[in-house]
This record gives structure tokens, sequence and C-alpha cells, in this order.
């Protein structure tokens, strides 16, 4: 019962709660549900697990990560036969953890709670948040990298998407040497997420490689028609502004080109040939999209060489 006294539910967006998980409002009264979204108790069914992959920091390998402060709870199917992956971020040390105590302050918390649910509800495809879970127990931190460290408030947020895989958790499995266990777990995504990829599709993982990169372009220029930057925090921990506003579209190409070295062991000559020619089409596709989203804000009808330049005068003039 301690574990009660020391979080308390912050606020809960009750479009997740009724049109996602099926609940009724009353729940949030209930101290049980409180303890089951702060991480004090597990809800009917989990079997809670931490995701392992690696990935790049700034550009260079950073080696395997892992999810070092978040707890995959479960999978749910709701009533409109939606499934949704469950975690909690925040909620304490995993095996992935290494030097960190595993918790996330109520800062970088509250970011993460309303920006999901505001590109929600301007249209981008995004994760969901259902709580934000606050507590009196301090975390220490270095908010400025400067060695500076200060006491903070905890939080637990509690967030819902489609799948938590990424591209590092095929990078990693690539880097180890464990190419059955990447075939396996690529096949699994494919036949769970991609279901339009026929199986047994020779060339399935070519027509993946082109679906990842086509929804990566038209998700980072939807993002980017709205005006927000993924990744991106005014601190100097970013020296170099590689996550900057500016830079979105490229990070995203680099991405991409990880996700192709991950496939690339799985991959015949042929089809590393049409996977390296779909990555030079990255480019084009996502300008393509960029500016048909702003052609719509703008109210533009058809499709004039000058639309371009009055986008790019309009952008440059809002900087």
């Amino acid at each position: 019962m301690l574990f009660l006294h020391i979080f308390r539910l912050f606020c809960v967006f009750q479009d997740v709660l009724r049109n996602i998980l099926d609940l009724n409002e009353s729940v949030i009264q209930n101290e049980e549900f409180v303890c089951c979204v702060s991480g004090g108790k597990l809800f009917p069914g989990s079997v809670p697990l931490a995701h392992r992959y690696g990935g790049h920091q700034f550009g260079y390998w950073a080696g395997q990560l892992g999810d070092g402060r978040a707890h995959l709870l479960g999978e749910y199917t709701n009533r409109k036969g939606e499934r949704w992956e469950v975690q909690l971020k925040g909620s304490g040390k995993t095996p992935y953890s290494r030097s960190g105590d595993g918790r996330a302050v109520i800062r970088s918390s509250v970011r993460e709670f309303l920006c999901s649910e505001a590109m929600h509800f301007l249209g981008v495809p995004t994760s969901r948040a259902l709580s934000l879970v606050v507590s009196e127990e301090p975390v220490w931190r270095d908010p400025f990298y400067n060695g500076s460290v200060i006491k903070e408030r905890g939080a637990v947020v509690l967030r819902l998407a489609k799948s938590w895989f990424r591209i590092g958790s095929l990078e990693i499995l690539t880097r180890t040497g464990e190419l059955d266990v990447l075939r396996t777990l690529l096949d699994f995504v494919i036949k769970e997420h991609f279901k339009s990829i026929a199986t047994n599709d020779p060339d399935k993982y070519v027509v993946f490689f082109s679906r990842v990169l086509n929804e990566t372009a038209h998700l980072i220029a939807h993002w980017m028609s709205v005006g927000f930057a993924h990744d991106f925090v005014p601190n100097t921990s970013d020296d170099e502004g590689r996550y900057s506003i500016g830079a979105q579209a490229n990070v995203g190409l680099f991405n991409l080109q990880k996700l192709l070295e991950a496939l690339k062991p799985l991959l015949t000559s042929d089809q590393l040939s049409q996977s390296l020619q779909i990555l030079r089409e990255y480019p084009q596709i996502y300008h393509q999209r960029f500016h048909e989203l702003f052609k719509a804000k703008l109210g533009f009808l058809g499709n004039e060489e000058k639309d371009s330049y009055v986008i790019a005068f309009l952008l440059k003039t809002a900087e």
C-alpha cells in the first residue's frame, strides 16, 4: 500500500480510455487502476517484458540499448478488433537499464503525453497516451548535461502503439550474427503488421523495405507540415543540431540506410540492387508528399511549378 501513497494519477485521456481500452471513466477512481498504471501492480494476464534493440546515437553505433525504463505489459484487442501493445515508461529498472534508474521525470513525461495526443488529433500517425502518474519520490537528473544534478519528481506514462518494434530490433540481430532470429522476427513483423505482403513472396523483404520507406517519408512529411520535430530537445546534448527541425528528413534517410544494412544478409544480390534503387527514391517521395500537404494547407489547386517556390518562400519568411 506504500506504493499507492507515493504515486498520484495526474491526468487521463478519455478518448484512449473509452475508445481504445473499452474502459468506463469511473475506473480512474479505483486505487487498483492507479496502482496498475503506475507499475505497482500487473493487469490481469500481463507478462511484462523489456524490448532488446540496438541503435545509433548522434550517427554512431551505440551497441545494444534496449528498453532501459519501459515495460511492455502485453497486447490488448478491443471491441473494434484493434490490437494495441500496452507499455509503461518510467516504471523502473529493466535488464537493459545499465547504470540508469529506470525512471522518468515530469518534464519528459508531460512532453510525450501531450505531443502524442496532439499528433493524433492533427492526423499524424503516432503512439497514444492513456495516463500520466506523478510521484513524490525524488529522481536525480542533470537536465543540461553540465554536471549540475538536481532533484526532480518522477512520473510514469502508460502508452500504446500497434507495435513497439523498431529498426534497432533488427539491427542488433544482424550486428551480433543472429540471422535465424533476424529472419524469424522479420517474418513475424510482416505477418502481424504488413498483412498485405504475401508471406510466400520470394521478394517479401524488398516489398517490406519499400513499404517502410514510403511510410517513413510520408510520416516525416506529415509531422513536418505541422511544425513538429521528432527527438529534438533544445538542450546541449545535440551540439551539431543533428535532430533539429531542418534535419528531420535526412535523419529519416539515415534510419532507412541502417534498416537496409540490417536486411542485407537476407537479400540476394538482385534484391539488394532493387532495394538500393528504392532507397534512392526517398528524397523525391518525401518532397512530393511534403508539397502536397502544404499545397492543401494553402488552398492551392492543380500542380504548377511556381507552387514549390511559394512554399519555400513562405517557410523562409516564417523562419
